[in-house]
Protein backbone atom coordinates (compact mmCIF):
# COMPACT_ATOMS: atom_id res chain seq x y z
CA UNK A 1 0.00 0.00 0.00
CA UNK A 2 2.82 2.39 0.81
CA UNK A 3 4.39 1.66 -2.53
CA UNK A 4 1.10 2.40 -4.36
CA UNK A 5 0.83 5.76 -2.62
CA UNK A 6 4.38 6.71 -3.62
CA UNK A 7 3.78 6.27 -7.34
CA UNK A 8 1.37 9.25 -7.83
CA UNK A 9 3.66 11.52 -5.82
CA UNK A 10 6.60 10.48 -7.95
CA UNK A 11 4.64 11.15 -11.13
CA UNK A 12 3.59 14.57 -9.82
CA UNK A 13 7.21 15.47 -9.06
CA UNK A 14 8.27 14.32 -12.54
CA UNK A 15 5.53 16.45 -14.13
CA UNK A 16 6.57 19.49 -12.14
CA UNK A 17 10.19 18.92 -13.07
CA UNK A 18 9.26 18.69 -16.75
CA UNK A 19 7.33 21.97 -16.55
CA UNK A 20 10.28 23.53 -14.77
CA UNK A 21 12.59 22.57 -17.62
CA UNK A 22 10.08 23.94 -20.14
CA UNK A 23 9.63 27.26 -18.32
CA UNK A 24 12.43 29.11 -20.23
CA UNK A 25 10.84 28.12 -23.55
CA UNK A 26 7.39 29.15 -22.33
CA UNK A 27 8.80 32.48 -21.16
CA UNK A 28 10.45 33.12 -24.54
CA UNK A 29 7.24 32.24 -26.39
CA UNK A 30 5.26 34.60 -24.18
CA UNK A 31 7.83 37.35 -24.65
CA UNK A 32 8.41 37.15 -28.39
CA UNK A 33 5.12 35.71 -29.72
CA UNK A 34 2.22 36.33 -27.37
CA UNK A 35 3.29 39.80 -26.22
CA UNK A 36 3.45 41.30 -29.77
CA UNK A 37 0.06 39.76 -30.55
CA UNK A 38 -1.50 41.44 -27.53
CA UNK A 39 0.21 44.73 -28.37
CA UNK A 40 -1.08 44.55 -31.94
CA UNK A 41 -4.59 43.79 -30.75
CA UNK A 42 -4.56 46.80 -28.42
CA UNK A 43 -3.07 49.05 -31.12
CA UNK A 44 -5.82 48.05 -33.56
CA UNK A 45 -8.42 49.57 -31.20
CA UNK A 46 -6.88 53.06 -31.33
CA UNK A 47 -6.56 55.78 -33.94
CA UNK A 48 -3.61 58.15 -34.13
CA UNK A 49 -4.11 61.52 -35.81
CA UNK A 50 -1.51 63.46 -37.79
CA UNK A 51 -0.92 65.67 -34.76
CA UNK A 52 0.14 62.60 -32.75
CA UNK A 53 -2.91 62.36 -30.49
CA UNK A 54 -4.24 58.84 -29.88
CA UNK A 55 -7.92 58.06 -29.37
CA UNK A 56 -9.62 54.81 -28.42
CA UNK A 57 -12.05 53.86 -31.22
CA UNK A 58 -12.86 50.25 -30.32
CA UNK A 59 -13.67 48.14 -33.38
CA UNK A 60 -13.98 51.09 -35.76
CA UNK A 61 -10.80 50.18 -37.66
CA UNK A 62 -12.20 46.71 -38.32
CA UNK A 63 -15.59 48.11 -39.33
CA UNK A 64 -13.98 50.48 -41.82
CA UNK A 65 -12.07 47.58 -43.38
CA UNK A 66 -15.09 45.30 -43.75
CA UNK A 67 -17.17 48.07 -45.34
CA UNK A 68 -14.44 48.72 -47.91
CA UNK A 69 -14.55 47.02 -51.32
CA UNK A 70 -10.76 47.15 -51.52
CA UNK A 71 -10.35 45.06 -48.37
CA UNK A 72 -12.89 42.48 -49.52
CA UNK A 73 -10.86 42.21 -52.71
CA UNK A 74 -7.72 41.77 -50.55
CA UNK A 75 -9.35 38.77 -48.85
CA UNK A 76 -10.44 37.28 -52.18
CA UNK A 77 -6.96 37.62 -53.65
CA UNK A 78 -5.35 36.13 -50.54
CA UNK A 79 -7.61 33.08 -50.79
CA UNK A 80 -6.82 32.79 -54.50
CA UNK A 81 -3.11 33.11 -53.77
CA UNK A 82 -3.17 30.38 -51.11
CA UNK A 83 -5.44 27.94 -52.92
CA UNK A 84 -3.70 28.46 -56.26
CA UNK A 85 -0.37 27.64 -54.63
CA UNK A 86 -1.67 24.52 -52.86
CA UNK A 87 -3.68 23.13 -55.78
CA UNK A 88 -0.73 23.35 -58.15
CA UNK A 89 2.14 22.48 -55.82
CA UNK A 90 0.64 19.57 -53.86
CA UNK A 91 0.32 17.05 -56.74
CA UNK A 92 3.77 18.01 -58.01
CA UNK A 93 5.26 17.70 -54.51
CA UNK A 94 3.79 14.21 -54.04
CA UNK A 95 5.13 13.14 -57.46
CA UNK A 96 8.58 14.51 -56.71
CA UNK A 97 8.56 12.93 -53.23
CA UNK A 98 7.77 9.53 -54.72
CA UNK A 99 10.55 10.07 -57.25
CA UNK A 100 13.30 10.95 -54.79
CA UNK A 101 12.33 8.09 -52.43
CA UNK A 102 12.50 5.57 -55.27
CA UNK A 103 15.54 3.49 -56.16
CA UNK A 104 16.07 5.25 -59.48
CA UNK A 105 19.57 6.33 -60.36
CA UNK A 106 20.17 10.03 -59.77
CA UNK A 107 17.50 10.34 -57.06
CA UNK A 108 20.14 11.59 -54.61
CA UNK A 109 21.18 14.30 -57.05
CA UNK A 110 17.56 15.35 -57.48
CA UNK A 111 17.25 16.01 -53.75
CA UNK A 112 19.97 18.64 -54.01
CA UNK A 113 18.41 20.19 -57.11
CA UNK A 114 15.00 20.43 -55.40
CA UNK A 115 16.58 22.49 -52.63
CA UNK A 116 17.68 25.31 -54.95
CA UNK A 117 14.45 27.36 -54.71
CA UNK A 118 14.59 26.95 -50.93
CA UNK A 119 18.12 28.30 -50.45
CA UNK A 120 17.67 31.25 -52.82
CA UNK A 121 16.63 34.45 -51.04
CA UNK A 122 13.00 35.46 -51.78
CA UNK A 123 13.98 38.82 -53.27
CA UNK A 124 16.58 37.14 -55.50
CA UNK A 125 14.03 34.61 -56.77
CA UNK A 126 11.59 37.47 -57.37
CA UNK A 127 14.14 39.31 -59.53
CA UNK A 128 14.78 36.09 -61.46
CA UNK A 129 11.07 35.64 -62.14
CA UNK A 130 10.70 39.26 -63.21
CA UNK A 131 13.41 38.63 -65.79
CA UNK A 132 11.56 35.53 -67.02
CA UNK A 133 8.42 37.55 -67.76
CA UNK A 134 10.19 40.65 -69.09
CA UNK A 135 8.34 41.67 -72.30
CA UNK A 136 11.62 42.40 -74.13
CA UNK A 137 13.69 39.28 -73.50
CA UNK A 138 11.83 37.04 -71.02
CA UNK A 139 11.43 33.43 -72.22
CA UNK A 140 8.01 33.03 -70.56
CA UNK A 141 6.74 36.20 -72.25
CA UNK A 142 8.03 34.89 -75.58
CA UNK A 143 6.30 31.53 -75.02
CA UNK A 144 2.99 33.16 -74.11
CA UNK A 145 3.26 35.42 -77.16
CA UNK A 146 3.72 32.38 -79.42
CA UNK A 147 0.70 30.66 -77.84
CA UNK A 148 -1.79 33.56 -77.85
CA UNK A 149 -0.48 35.24 -81.00
CA UNK A 150 0.30 38.66 -79.55
CA UNK A 151 2.57 40.16 -76.92
CA UNK A 152 1.33 40.37 -73.33
CA UNK A 153 3.06 42.45 -70.68
CA UNK A 154 2.37 39.89 -67.98
CA UNK A 155 3.06 42.01 -64.89
CA UNK A 156 0.87 44.81 -66.30
CA UNK A 157 -2.10 42.48 -66.88
CA UNK A 158 -4.42 41.78 -63.90
CA UNK A 159 -4.92 38.07 -64.63
CA UNK A 160 -1.42 37.25 -65.83
CA UNK A 161 0.26 39.11 -62.95
CA UNK A 162 -1.72 37.03 -60.44
CA UNK A 163 -0.73 33.88 -62.29
CA UNK A 164 2.94 34.89 -62.18
CA UNK A 165 3.01 35.42 -58.40
CA UNK A 166 1.20 32.10 -57.85
CA UNK A 167 3.71 30.24 -60.04
CA UNK A 168 6.56 31.93 -58.20
CA UNK A 169 5.05 30.88 -54.86
CA UNK A 170 4.69 27.31 -56.13
CA UNK A 171 8.35 27.29 -57.16
CA UNK A 172 9.42 28.42 -53.68
CA UNK A 173 7.06 26.07 -51.80
CA UNK A 174 7.92 22.86 -53.64
CA UNK A 175 11.25 22.06 -51.89
CA UNK A 176 9.76 22.10 -48.38
CA UNK A 177 6.64 20.20 -49.43
CA UNK A 178 8.62 17.61 -51.37
CA UNK A 179 11.20 16.88 -48.69
CA UNK A 180 8.64 16.76 -45.88
CA UNK A 181 6.35 14.41 -47.79
CA UNK A 182 9.36 12.34 -48.84
CA UNK A 183 10.27 11.94 -45.16
CA UNK A 184 6.77 10.62 -44.48
CA UNK A 185 6.89 8.23 -47.44
CA UNK A 186 10.30 6.91 -46.34
CA UNK A 187 8.78 5.95 -42.95
CA UNK A 188 6.24 3.60 -44.56
CA UNK A 189 7.41 -0.04 -44.26
CA UNK A 190 8.34 -1.54 -47.61
CA UNK A 191 6.55 -4.74 -46.62
CA UNK A 192 3.19 -2.97 -47.01
CA UNK A 193 3.94 -2.14 -50.64
CA UNK A 194 5.15 -5.66 -51.28
CA UNK A 195 1.93 -7.06 -49.82
CA UNK A 196 -0.12 -4.67 -51.94
CA UNK A 197 1.74 -5.77 -55.08
CA UNK A 198 1.04 -9.40 -54.22
CA UNK A 199 -2.67 -8.53 -53.93
CA UNK A 200 -2.48 -7.03 -57.42
CA UNK A 201 -2.66 -3.35 -56.46
CA UNK A 202 -1.26 -0.99 -59.08
CA UNK A 203 0.66 2.24 -58.49
CA UNK A 204 -2.46 4.40 -58.22
CA UNK A 205 -4.18 2.03 -55.82
CA UNK A 206 -1.01 1.81 -53.72
CA UNK A 207 -0.91 5.59 -53.52
CA UNK A 208 -4.54 6.06 -52.45
CA UNK A 209 -4.65 3.09 -50.05
CA UNK A 210 -1.15 3.29 -48.56
CA UNK A 211 0.91 6.38 -49.35
CA UNK A 212 -1.78 9.02 -48.95
CA UNK A 213 -3.42 7.68 -45.75
CA UNK A 214 -0.07 7.00 -44.06
CA UNK A 215 1.27 10.49 -44.81
CA UNK A 216 -1.80 12.41 -43.61
CA UNK A 217 0.03 13.91 -40.64
CA UNK A 218 2.86 15.11 -42.86
CA UNK A 219 0.31 16.42 -45.37
CA UNK A 220 -1.54 18.50 -42.76
CA UNK A 221 1.72 19.97 -41.43
CA UNK A 222 2.78 20.84 -44.98
CA UNK A 223 -0.60 22.39 -45.80
CA UNK A 224 -0.65 24.47 -42.62
CA UNK A 225 2.96 25.65 -43.00
CA UNK A 226 2.65 26.60 -46.67
CA UNK A 227 -0.72 28.27 -46.06
CA UNK A 228 0.68 30.47 -43.30
CA UNK A 229 3.80 31.30 -45.32
CA UNK A 230 1.70 32.23 -48.33
CA UNK A 231 -0.74 34.32 -46.31
CA UNK A 232 2.07 36.40 -44.79
CA UNK A 233 4.05 36.67 -48.02
CA UNK A 234 4.33 40.41 -48.61
CA UNK A 235 7.94 40.82 -49.72
CA UNK A 236 7.85 38.72 -52.88
CA UNK A 237 4.43 39.96 -54.03
CA UNK A 238 5.38 43.58 -53.41
CA UNK A 239 8.75 43.14 -55.10
CA UNK A 240 7.06 41.49 -58.07
CA UNK A 241 4.04 43.74 -58.67
CA UNK A 242 3.68 46.14 -55.68
CA UNK A 243 0.11 44.85 -55.48
CA UNK A 244 -0.68 46.05 -59.00
CA UNK A 245 -1.67 46.70 -61.61
CA UNK A 246 -4.18 48.68 -59.62
CA UNK A 247 -5.16 46.40 -56.75
CA UNK A 248 -5.25 43.18 -58.81
CA UNK A 249 -2.52 41.43 -56.78
CA UNK A 250 -2.84 43.30 -53.49
CA UNK A 251 -3.19 40.43 -51.03
CA UNK A 252 -3.80 41.10 -47.33
CA UNK A 253 -0.10 40.98 -46.42
CA UNK A 254 0.78 43.58 -49.06
CA UNK A 255 -2.09 45.79 -47.88
CA UNK A 256 -0.76 45.49 -44.32
CA UNK A 257 2.71 46.53 -45.49
CA UNK A 258 1.35 49.54 -47.39
CA UNK A 259 -0.83 50.77 -44.54
CA UNK A 260 1.89 50.36 -41.91
CA UNK A 261 5.08 51.42 -43.68
CA UNK A 262 3.98 53.55 -46.64
CA UNK A 263 0.90 55.30 -45.25
CA UNK A 264 2.24 55.17 -41.65
CA UNK A 265 -1.20 54.11 -40.39
CA UNK A 266 -0.04 51.61 -37.78
CA UNK A 267 -3.51 51.26 -36.28
CA UNK A 268 -5.07 50.05 -39.53
CA UNK A 269 -2.00 47.92 -40.11
CA UNK A 270 -2.46 46.31 -36.69
CA UNK A 271 -6.11 45.59 -37.49
CA UNK A 272 -5.06 43.96 -40.75
CA UNK A 273 -2.47 41.91 -38.86
CA UNK A 274 -5.09 40.65 -36.40
CA UNK A 275 -7.43 39.70 -39.23
CA UNK A 276 -4.59 37.96 -41.07
CA UNK A 277 -3.88 35.97 -37.91
CA UNK A 278 -7.56 35.00 -37.64
CA UNK A 279 -7.59 33.80 -41.25
CA UNK A 280 -4.58 31.62 -40.46
CA UNK A 281 -6.39 30.21 -37.41
CA UNK A 282 -9.42 29.36 -39.57
CA UNK A 283 -7.21 27.40 -41.95
CA UNK A 284 -5.59 25.62 -39.00
CA UNK A 285 -8.98 24.55 -37.62
CA UNK A 286 -10.09 23.31 -41.06
CA UNK A 287 -6.95 21.24 -41.52
CA UNK A 288 -7.22 19.71 -38.04
CA UNK A 289 -10.88 18.82 -38.69
CA UNK A 290 -9.87 17.33 -42.04
CA UNK A 291 -7.39 14.92 -40.50
CA UNK A 292 -9.78 14.16 -37.64
CA UNK A 293 -12.55 13.11 -40.05
CA UNK A 294 -10.06 10.98 -41.99
CA UNK A 295 -8.98 9.23 -38.80
CA UNK A 296 -12.60 8.55 -37.83
CA UNK A 297 -13.29 7.11 -41.27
Amino acid sequence: MKQDRAIPNSGYRNDMQAYLFLSPTILLIALFLISPMITGLVMSCYKTSLSGTTQFVGLKNYWLLFTEARFLNNIRLSMLYVMGNLVISLPIAYSMALLITSKLKGATLLRGVFLLPWVVAPIVSTVLFRSLVDPAFGPLSWLVEKIVGHQIVMLAHPTWSMAVIIIHSVWRSLPFMTLFLAAGIAMIPKELYEAAMVDGAGKWKQFFTLTFPLTKIHLVIVLLTITLWTLQDAETVYAMTEGGPGYSTEVMAVRLFKESFLNFDLNSGAALGVLLLLVGLVFMVLYVQFIGKKDEG
